[in-house]
């Protein structure tokens, strides 16, 4: 839970956090600002799950801070201190949100009090440790047995969960973090330890997805979440010398649709993997792309049918699928160097 108190008395700002620090219940952190500029670039920096503001600051006052907050921020729970002459100032909070109100002076048990009273209702629902491992030690075996449907489904499921149960971002980010590192745990229990610079892992870098950036909602931090499990499950993949056997799957299904414009999502549900994943490790293993490995094969195909004299040019080039024969013949010059007629040529063939 991260506390923001904003006051351009600073006695009073010290006072009100000293106040916080002895509550029942220990704080993530309480930070201090002195107006509502420089509240906002702390929220910027770290939305908190309450903020704590007076009425009248210089550059920007209360009212308007809290007008911002429940534009941009509205998960963010205000409470309003403020002197008994500025109560009017008050009323209008109501119209942004604000149902917590406390006049000056206040004491630490009147904080305290408005604290037993507010964060109960902030704790909108709890993981309890039992359901958390239920979750994630189903989400690591469907990633260690490379179920990726069933992993996906899970996923949903869990981040839905999740999301029913906070009510903030914060509290999302750093549940979905700590469940991130529990997987992994799991993992390396396994056997498997993760690599922070593998490729799969250089295509997901929070740091270069920003996952500092604070401004993200609860859909962003449920895609980073997905994203870096997909990049765990990818980086296992590849790794497995198991997929050898997929990989000739995968070839003979190509083989056997030679004439037919196989895609790359078709062949990934056929392995059950995902597109992305299924791209990466394809080229991975055979050092080109799933498109340049099919037209390889097609021309392969159209070699061994060039060699028969009783086959037309024209008819090699239906027979791979291609029905336009000019693009036949751009292609296969672009792969063999040569036009058809030229490497039929070659084979003395007229």
């Amino acid at each position: 839970m991260h506390i923001l108190i904003v006051d351009d008395e600073m006695i009073i700002r010290n006072g009100l956090k000293h106040m916080m620090t002895t509550y029942s219940k220990p704080f993530t952190s309480v930070r201090v600002a002195e107006n509502g500029e420089e509240a906002l670039a702390r929220i910027v920096e770290y939305p908190p799950n309450i903020l704590i503001t007076d009425i009248r600051m210089p550059k920007m006052d209360g009212l308007e801070l809290c007008k911002r907050i429940q534009s941009l921020y509205p998960y963010i729970r205000v409470v309003v201190i403020s002197g008994f002459a500025e109560f009017e100032y008050a009323k209008q909070c109501v119209a942004y949100g604000v149902k917590e109100y406390m006049l000056k002076p206040v004491v630490k048990a009147d904080i305290h009090e408005m604290l037993d009273r507010i964060l109960p209702a902030m704790e909108k629902g709890v993981v309890t440790p039992t359901q958390s491992k239920q979750w994630l030690d189903e989400i690591t075996e469907h990633i260690w047995q490379l179920r990726i449907a069933e992993l996906d489904q899970c996923l949903d499921e869990w981040l839905r969960y999740c999301a029913e149960r906070t009510d903030q971002p914060n509290q999302l980010r750093e549940l979905l973090n700590d469940s991130f590192q529990a997987v992994l745990d799991r993992l390396q229990a396994k056997g498997h330890n993760h690599s922070e610079a593998s490729p799969a892992s250089a295509r997901t870098s929070e740091s270069s997805t920003g996952e500092s950036n604070n401004n993200y909602g609860f859909s962003g931090i449920q895609e980073q979440f997905r994203r870096k499990i997909h990049a765990v499950t990818n980086e296992l993949a590849l790794r497995r010398d198991g997929f050898k056997d997929m990989m000739s799957e995968v070839k003979a299904y190509i083989e056997q649709n030679i004439a037919r414009e196989v895609t790359l999502e078709e062949v990934a549900n056929l392995v059950g993997l995902t597109p992305n994943y299924f791209s990466l490790y394809f080229k991975k293993t055979t050092g080109v792309t799933f498109i340049n490995y099919r037209i390889a094969k097609r021309i392969e195909f159209a070699e061994q049918l060039l060699a028969l004299p009783h086959y037309r040019i024209v008819d090699v080039a239906h027979e791979i699928g291609y029905e336009d024969y000019s693009h036949f013949a751009k292609t296969f010059r672009k792969v063999k160097g040569i036009t058809p007629t030229e490497y039929r040529s070659s084979l003395g063939i007229k």
